[in-house]
């Protein structure tokens, strides 16, 4: 039987060469170390799960989400608060959010979390800038152009790899490879 690599612990493998106890301690603290005082700094789990890229890409969160594909993250402790993945790389890179302001992504990908896509403006600017985009891109509640569609269509990539390029479930890119949804195209 193979064991868990952390010295002394002889716990069963769970996934790669830890036991479940250590993985989950890894995967929700960010280190296998035992103790209330083993949690990482907010901004080093943050970072850990932004898949950071070229300064002109979207670097996008590979974390858990919540609905609608903002990325989400606790500011502290397991019952903790949590923010949105757009908001903690604003408090990370930028500083604190003024009271009644919303981080806006200039990029119009909700998953992303590169610090030159993102800008305060109010909510009516968000509203104004989702319905005042250029052809082609999504309006309204929609997150995908044609465009996006007939590439998942034409893509050989995984469907949680392309769920998480386009802010989507994998669920989503599974109905339109299905042509269960965008039929028309």
């Amino acid at each position: 039987m193979e064991t868990c690599e952390i010295t002394g612990c002889g716990g069963k493998l769970h996934s790669g060469a830890l036991c479940s106890r250590h993985y989950n301690r890894l995967r929700t603290t960010g280190t296998t170390d035992d103790g209330p005082k083993a949690r990482k700094p907010f901004a080093d789990r943050f970072w850990f799960y932004v898949d950071v890229r070229t300064e002109d890409e979207c670097w996008p969160w590979i974390g858990n989400s919540w609905t609608y594909g903002y990325g989400s993250i606790s500011l502290g402790g397991a019952k903790g608060p949590k923010t949105t993945s757009n908001r903690a790389a604003w408090l990370t890179k930028r500083g604190p959010i003024p009271e009644g302001l919303v981080v806006r992504h200039t990029c119009h990908n909700r998953s992303c979390c590169n610090p030159n896509h993102l800008l305060l403006g109010t909510r009516a600017d968000n509203v104004a800038d989702m319905w005042g985009r250029e052809d082609g891109a999504p309006k309204g509640n929609s997150r995908l152009t044609e465009k996006d569609v007939l590439e998942i269509r034409a893509s050989s990539e995984s469907r949680g790899m392309l769920a998480a390029r386009y802010g989507v479930t994998r669920g989503h890119i599974k109905a339109i490879q299905l042509r269960r949804t965008w039929r028309s195209i």
